[in-house]
């Protein structure tokens, strides 16, 4: 009956029409909720901000709480919605703005400001005492004082740029918020707005981006542009071997492949994490496609690192063997997973290096066993979490990568568990000793543990993810 609708309209004259449209205005009504819990939650927040007060704690968790019901009620969302999805993700980001930076933020902009002085902040820590005189009213904000950096020298090279146009802390945080909306825009124009809905709003993105001014959209953008190249040109269309079949590297085809491999170079060179996605897609090439194909998508994939490497080792002199990602250093407020669990049965210091071998190898495995680098990146990406030494809430959305096309539980569950990180402000707040109860601990890796074996358990099958068999 319901199917021929239409023809009961025409019978009736008008009689049905009221009914018909009733339906179509109750499609708006929980997207329009979504919004406004989000929107409500994302201006409450920011003036609980300031989590060196212990009253504030509970009601930045409240106003949390608002932004994460109306993302749950996100999770049903219409695709003609686009525009919502969008304007809504712009102004909670923008609302975010008065929120004051975050340590990420403080040190690269240190490190930007040293280097435009002459000075060498991959020799110099910032307490170093040639670099008293930069020393402004936030360096009480900026974390690890005596190490130097050890980020790659592209994102450096970034900031650096920016440098150029004034002071960035005036307006650098709303070019990330530019960035992060281009993201959300790359993601609905792939999967439409149900799907970008997961990322854009998301209240840890929405926090880490527009409030602290956690960069990782610098990488993400070009990263994911690569990713989602490559899937809707490649793996969706019969996997790597397609490119052979179509003319090889010199085909329309392979010249994708090519743009794919130097958007995910771009990204690989502002992240050191994402290195192993570019060298997946190089492998799979060489091996699906043969050694002139492989060559030329190492060329376009491995461009962007070593240039800047060559210039940061030129330039600056920088140890490469230095450079590790942020999530293996060891941080005073970082939490981890499986360092923690080893720490509590082995009574010696396991060094960060240990874990990132540990990972190395898993890497290796992943890289032959995995045939669609979507699958790749979700296992890679869980591994390096659960093995980092250094785990803070923003570590998690590198997940997104994968986690909105795919939509599986993994990306959601984690950005909404990772808020339990911020309860033990509330203790450092009474003690000024930071310390992570086992209770809040356990609230932010228990769902992402559930969330990852739900994953592996589902990616069995061809739900979910697009698994070949060659």
């Amino acid at each position: 009956m319901r199917g021929n609708s239409a023809l009961f309209n025409q019978a009736s004259g008008s009689s049905r029409q009221p009914s018909f449209y009733r339906t179509k205005r109750r499609d708006y009504v929980l997207p329009v909720l979504a919004a406004t819990l989000v929107l409500l939650g994302s201006f409450r927040m920011v003036g609980f901000s300031d989590l060196s007060v212990a009253d504030n704690v509970s009601k930045f968790q409240i106003s949390f709480g608002f932004i994460a019901l109306g993302y749950l009620l996100s999770w049903h969302f219409a695709k003609r919605m686009t525009w919502l999805m969008l304007l809504v993700a712009a102004v909670a980001r923008i609302a975010m703005l008065p929120i004051e930076p975050g340590e990420i933020l403080e040190r690269r902009l240190w490190d930007s400001q040293i280097l435009a002085a002459e000075h060498n902040p991959y020799e110099l820590a910032p307490e170093a005492e040639r670099l008293t005189a930069f020393r402004g009213e936030n360096w009480e904000e900026m974390e690890d004082k005596s190490t130097p950096s050890s980020y790659l020298p592209g994102l450096l090279w970034v900031y650096s740029a920016f440098e150029e146009f004034g002071n960035p802390r005036d307006y650098f945080k709303s070019v990330l918020i530019v960035v992060d909306l281009l993201l959300c825009l790359l993601f609905a124009l792939r999967f439409g707005a149900e799907r970008a809905v997961l990322y854009a709003w998301n209240p840890l993105v929405i926090y880490a981006v527009g409030g602290l001014g956690v960069d990782h959209s610098l990488f993400l953008l070009p990263f994911a542009g690569g990713f989602l190249m490559w899937d809707f040109w490649i793996d969706q269309k019969g996997g790597v071997s397609v490119i052979k079949a179509a003319g090889g590297i010199g085909s329309a085809l392979g010249q994708m492949v090519c743009v794919s491999a130097l958007l995910m170079g771009m990204g690989a060179a502002l992240n050191v994490l994402l290195v192993p996605g570019v060298l997946w897609l190089i492998w799979h090439v060489l091996k699906r496609s043969g050694i002139r194909a492989g060559l030329v998508a190492l060329v376009f994939g491995a461009a962007p690192l070593v240039l800047t490497l060559m210039w940061a080792s030129i330039s600056l002199n920088v140890d490469i063997s230095r450079i590790v990602a942020p999530e293996y250093h060891l941080a005073e407020r970082a939490v981890s997973l499986i360092p923690s669990i080893t720490g509590f049965f082995y009574t010696g210091s396991l060094s960060p290096m240990v874990f990132l071998g540990v990972l190395g190898l898993a890497t290796v495995w992943m890289l032959h066993v995995c045939e669609s680098m979507e699958r790749f990146l979700s296992f890679y990406l869980v591994w390096t979490i659960a093995l980092a030494t250094s785990v803070f809430p923003w570590s998690f959305i590198l997940l997104a990568i994968v986690g909105v096309g795919s939509g599986n539980y993994v990306f959601r569950v984690a950005s909404l568990s990772a808020f339990a990180y911020f309860g033990a402000y509330r203790v450092f707040a009474d003690t000024q000793v930071w310390s992570m109860p086992w209770t809040l601990q356990a609230l932010l890796w228990i769902p992402f543990l559930l969330a990852a074996a739900h994953y592996t358990v589902g990616s069995r099958t061809k739900q979910g993810f697009y698994v070949h068999h060659f």
